[in-house]
């Protein structure tokens, strides 16, 4: 019984290893900081989606707009990492940045899920019965990001504005 356990180790294994305690500002401040890389990033994709910008074609905003919103987890993502970076952090430009940047792309999502279901009609009719099903699909998934979306991004910009205004604790 003199034998040393494989399934249990001591405190001591740890620090033999390298592995040491991160500061956890630090590490939320990381976090920050790839969040906002996620927000350049995704922001830039969704921005040159609609660029050039061909209102009236309904081929493209149908398009456009499927497009863009699956590009929208990246920019989703750095929003949220900003936003609880900057709760964690105290940065107060990453909130402001997280609002300003959630409500408009709340307001645009809305705006492009009203411009893609009026062409949902014509996208059905004028697809080959072979590619129906591709366009099923992709009235599914659009749909659900329509709703998703602004949900989440309301979220966000609601509790950014909370964090301004220092009522972050309540109503959580």
């Amino acid at each position: 019984m003199s034998e040393k356990s494989i399934l249990a180790s001591s405190g001591d294994s740890k620090k033999k290893r390298g592995i040491r305690r991160v500061d956890p500002a630090q590490a939320w401040s990381i976090l920050g900081w790839i969040g906002l890389a996620f927000l350049v990033v995704g922001g830039s994709d969704f921005a040159l989606t609609w660029y050039p910008m061909a209102f009236g074609n309904r081929e493209w905003e149908f398009g456009t707009v499927t497009a863009s919103f699956n590009g929208l987890p990246i920019l989703v993502l750095g929003l949220g990492l900003l936003y609880a970076a900057s709760l964690q952090y105290a940065r107060r430009w990453w909130t402001v940045l997280s609002l300003i940047v959630s409500a408009v792309l709340m307001l645009w999502v809305i705006a492009g899920a009203i411009i893609w279901a009026t062409n949902v009609p014509l996208a059905l009719q004028s697809v080959p019965p072979e590619v129906v099903v591709g366009i099923k699909k992709a009235l599914v998934k659009t749909t659900i990001q329509s709703v998703t979306y602004p949900i989440i991004l309301g979220f966000l910009a609601m509790r950014s504005f909370q964090a301004l205004r220092g009522k972050v604790g309540e109503n959580a």
